[in-house]
């Protein structure tokens, strides 16, 4: 459950959005006639309602998820559903003279948050500070992944509703849980499945936006309780993919959480630009070098320049690192900006992919551009993955800057050929199996 009785992942996620405001198209960007709507429900049976068209879009998820689960528990683990039943419950978080909902004492406890209260089996949201909030920087299916993520957390009461008691699952387990819940339940959506919603390919990569950026700030001494960005993204992909089933009897071994890699995964002070490449690009040459000497092909590095110290003409320049008459330019204000927004590993990122597509030319992979976009992602998960886990290199720290960064479209070299979430898909692919899973 989201507890109200502290600042949740949801609402600190807010105060990061807000105070992006104005200066970030990464945390929240303004989302204009977006619809996951087909057919809406009148949300009358909510209680404290102001049948509003966000208590509406409320509605319509949470009836179409309880009709996802009522057909899917059953099949996906032999138990039946019930409808939940404490219900639900729409707050005004600004008007002071509001009912508490259930597990509140009082209704700013409730202030732009959402969750779960099992003691009582029902689920609230904050319809003013919120909903209103997630609907405008990220669209609406950041909504519906929001509530199905509460949802989730129904559901993994009923299964544990009949088991012996024992030790308490640590919360980011739980969490973890109900973000894959959520994640095999808007499958159902994007794939057509629902007759009341649907979600297209970019409203879902803005609802992963909005999912990594309510996770935990690792190394601020809550990454227990909800999980950082690489957590929370990897619980949602593996319910997405895998369904129910993937989600139950999670632990702490098999979520290999990130918090977990090294130390208390406290970020270290960004690097500027010049830095950056002094530093990082013969390392990552180093990296793919030594990868086409083990693959029994010969790679020669192309030379990176940066944009103001080349000429330009003629060549596609809309992404931060691009390819031009075989060399690697860098669009300094572009990574400037990333470092600013997200972090050095988040400017990183595009450098690595870019060296990783040269060699992955030069070594004759024959693949189409998505193929090799999907390839260079990977190998930029592995090389990420290696810098966390080695002493002294990096952070789990940096290892949401990346992730946030692939999921922006930073990871991209030529092109936007590859959705966010099937490049985040890649990148776990090259973080969790390393450089021999990434061929393309």
């Amino acid at each position: 459950m989201d507890s109200p009785r502290r600042i949740s992942a949801l609402a600190l996620g807010l105060l990061l959005l807000v105070t992006a405001a104005g200066c970030s198209t990464v945390r929240g960007h303004p989302v204009v006639g977006d619809s996951v709507v087909r057919h809406g429900v009148d949300p009358s049976f909510v209680f404290g309602t102001d049948s509003s068209p966000v208590d509406e879009l409320a509605a319509t998820v949470v009836t179409d998820a309880q009709d996802y689960w009522r057909r899917t528990l059953p099949r996906a683990f032999g138990q039946p559903w019930h409808d939940l039943d404490g219900g639900f419950f729409s707050v005004d978080t600004t008007d002071t003279a509001s009912e508490p909902p259930p597990c509140t004492a009082q209704v700013s406890e409730l202030a732009g948050n959402a969750y779960y209260c099992a003691t009582v089996d029902a689920i609230a949201w904050d319809r003013a500070a919120l909903l209103p909030v997630l609907r405008t920087n990220y669209g609406q299916s950041a909504v519906v992944v929001v509530l199905a993520h509460e949802m989730g957390h129904a559901v993994a009461h009923r299964l544990r509703s009949g088991e012996t008691p024992a030790r308490k699952r640590r919360p980011v387990i739980v969490e973890a849980t109900a973000d894959c819940f959520a994640g095999a339940y808007v499958h159902r959506v994007v794939t057509g499945d629902s007759a009341r919603l649907g979600m297209s390919t970019a409203e879902l990569d803005d609802a992963l936006h909005a999912l990594t950026n309510f996770a935990d700030p690792v190394g601020q001494g809550v990454t227990d309780e909800h999980g950082t960005a690489y957590d929370r993204a990897s619980a949602f992909q593996d319910g997405y993919t895998g369904g129910p089933t993937a989600c139950a009897g999670m632990t702490a071994a098999d979520r290999r959480l990130s918090g977990d890699w090294t130390g208390d995964g406290r970020r270290a002070g960004d690097r500027e630009f010049p830095e950056l490449l002094n530093e990082r690009i013969p390392a990552i040459r180093d990296y793919f070098r030594e990868l086409a000497v083990h693959g029994g092909w010969a790679w020669t590095p192309p030379a990176v320049r940066a944009a103001r110290d080349s000429n330009t003409s003629g060549c596609a320049a809309e992404a931060a690192v691009y390819e031009c008459r075989g060399d690697v330019v860098v669009d300094r204000a572009a990574l400037d900006r990333l470092t600013y927004e997200l972090g050095d590993q988040a400017a990183e990122i595009p450098l690595v992919a870019a060296l990783a597509t040269d060699a992955l030319r030069r070594s004759g992979e024959d693949s189409d551009a998505r193929g090799l976009e999907r390839a260079a992602t990977c190998l930029s998960g592995a090389h990420t993955a290696e810098r966390v886990r080695g002493p002294g290199n990096g952070s789990a720290a940096d290892l949401d800057e990346a992730v946030r960064s692939v999921l922006a479209g930073n990871s991209l070299f030529a092109g936007e050929t590859i959705s966010g979430f099937e490049a985040l898909r890649a990148f776990r692919t090259g973080v969790r199996d390393g450089v021999r899973a990434c061929s393309s």
